[in-house]
């Protein structure tokens, strides 16, 4: 029998989140990742899309971070595109049963403003593509990931 999401350690208020959904049974990329990410081990892994690769790491990455304080998010991921940001942002969102979760969508194309006001909340995790990353705080001095507890990839490109 395969274990559930519950036996893998999720906590309840996840669980319940996912249930609503019609999720029920873990895949296997999130049977192998996700008891050693709620733990605190680095994973890694790698499945075909639709797979439950954003379920894999954003199940634990809400379970576990701390809160953060303005302009210091608690989270990363990174995503190659923005459409790809918006979605990881979507799942984790509807995985947060917490209000005082906030889950920020950071990228280029758009306005600045809105992106700006959803992480002056101090509990922001963020969803970045590579080349915001990189250049945000450098070019108008935003916020600052030295107390990241989360880093991760949304996606690589092979």
């Amino acid at each position: 029998m395969s274990p559930t999401f519950f036996d893998l350690g999720v906590p309840v208020d996840i669980c319940r989140a996912l249930e609503s959904r019609g999720i029920t049974e873990p895949f296997p990329i999130q049977r192998a990742t996700i008891e050693d990410a709620l733990a605190g081990r680095d994973i890694c892994g790698r499945a075909p899309t639709g797979s439950g690769k954003t379920l894999a790491f954003g199940i634990p990455l809400v379970a576990t971070t701390p809160h953060g304080e303005p302009h210091r998010p608690r989270a990363l991921v990174l995503a190659p595109t923005r459409e790809l940001a918006d979605q990881i942002a979507l799942e984790m969102r509807r995985l947060a049963p917490r209000q005082e979760c906030m889950i920020a969508a950071v990228y280029g194309g758009v306005s600045y403003k809105p992106q700006l006001q959803a992480l002056r909340r101090p509990d922001a995790s963020r969803i970045s593509s590579p080349a915001v990353m990189c250049l945000w705080p450098t070019s108008i001095g935003w916020c600052s990931m030295r107390r990241t507890a989360w880093r991760t990839w949304g996606s690589c490109p092979r």
